[in-house]
């Protein structure tokens, strides 16, 4: 059994021997391949190069991330700050939050839709783009090419190393998408203050965004899509507030890319324990998800073990900090009781850190694969 087989074998939640590795590997490969994070974000060959280097060093996994770190930085709701031209080479690529998006910006999305709204949004947060008819062309063109350079980054790691992506475009929910262009504090004010607007901007935003997360998956007639459900955890919201305002769209996004035969990767930072019951709303095996630490994870096993693929969730300190022997023990433990039977894929808790061990993620995936 391949790479690609073991993935889609987990996520039917069949038994694989051994089971996938697949640790999230992004601004780590520079320090692991000896070059600077300014030169993995500026040029697609040399983040593959870090890659290959990485893979020489640590062993090869079973899915690879799909997005040159550039194209992951900038697609984000927020403006990114990127090493070599807002910081320092070798930083660690940043996110700036704040109040780019307005109250008022609500009923534009409810009376003219989310892709209008998109497109005046977007120029707010990214220098390279104008809010002109030009401007519109470009952003569209934009993300023609972004999903051309993942369909060539998939299609060199599948012929160089027989290992697929995890997933082939990505997407927020319209509530975790509202929480960062909001930024924090006011869109929780804003929860209190026009709970009934939020509610149906959620509900409108909610084909545009899956339409638009789309457009990748059929330039690499890619099956699977990455969902970040990042502010609606129990970190951020209370179980209360996740069945009103996250529950309903989140099903609907999940059913509309089952529809299309491609699979969720739910990107679950922070504390999911609580809202862990409400996951059995999917449809069974329609995802992929992905634990960083935060969340039980033994819980979620006996909660959506029989339901869904689990994905987790070493956790990044241990990686930093510890030593090689910790990271094999903890992995052993994870294949053991949370693997054994099917439904899971052994990775990091989110990404691997940029100051990680390489013996460390080493070990991570030799634990699967062996010496």
């Amino acid at each position: 059994m391949h790479a690609a087989e073991r993935i889609e074998a987990a996520i039917a939640l069949k038994r694989t021997d051994p089971i996938p590795v697949a640790p999230l590997i992004i601004s780590f490969a520079a320090q692991c391949a000896g070059l600077s994070q300014a030169e993995i974000f500026s040029n697609l060959r040399k983040w593959q190069q870090a890659l290959e280097i990485t893979f020489l060093r640590v062993g090869t996994p079973d899915a690879v991330f799909p997005l040159w770190p550039r194209d992951a930085a900038k697609s984000q709701m927020l403006r990114a700050l990127l090493p070599g031209e807002d910081l320092e080479p070798n930083a660690q690529f940043q996110y700036k939050e704040s109040e780019v998006m307005n109250r008022s910006d609500y009923d534009l999305i409810i009376n003219k839709g989310y892709q209008a709204w998109f497109m005046q949004y977007l120029p707010k947060i990214r220098s390279d783009i104008s809010a002109s008819p030009v401007g519109r062309i470009s952003m569209v063109l934009g993300f023609i090419q972004q999903g051309i350079r993942i369909k060539k980054n998939v299609t060199y790691w599948k012929r160089k190393y027989g290992i697929p992506a995890l997933f082939y475009s990505a997407c927020y929910p319209a509530f975790d998408l509202f929480s960062l262009a909001r930024s924090l504090i006011p869109f929780c004010q804003d929860l209190f203050i026009c709970p009934d607007v939020i509610e149906q901007a959620c509900k409108t935003a909610t084909p545009g965004i899956v339409n638009m997360a789309k457009i990748p998956l059929r330039l690499t007639r890619g099956r699977r899509v990455c969902i970040y459900p990042m502010r609606s955890s129990a970190s951020f919201v209370s179980p209360k507030m996740f069945e009103r305002f996250v529950l309903p769209n989140l099903i609907q996004m999940v059913d509309f890319f089952v529809k299309s035969g491609i699979v969720s990767v739910l990107h679950c930072d922070g504390n999911w324990t609580p809202m862990l019951p409400y996951l059995h709303e999917m449809p069974r095996a329609s995802c992929i998800i992905e634990l960083d630490g935060m969340t039980d994870i033994y819980k979620a096993k006996d909660i959506l073990g029989d339901w869904l693929c689990l994905k987790g969730d070493v956790p990044a300190a241990l990686l930093a900090q510890g030593e090689t022997d910790q990271v094999d023990e903890y992995c052993h433990r994870l294949i053991k009781d949370i693997g054994s039977d099917g439904g899971f894929i052994l990775s990091s808790g989110c990404e691997v850190p940029m100051d990680a061990k390489p013996e460390n993620v080493a070990a991570l995936i030799r634990s699967v694969h062996g010496r």
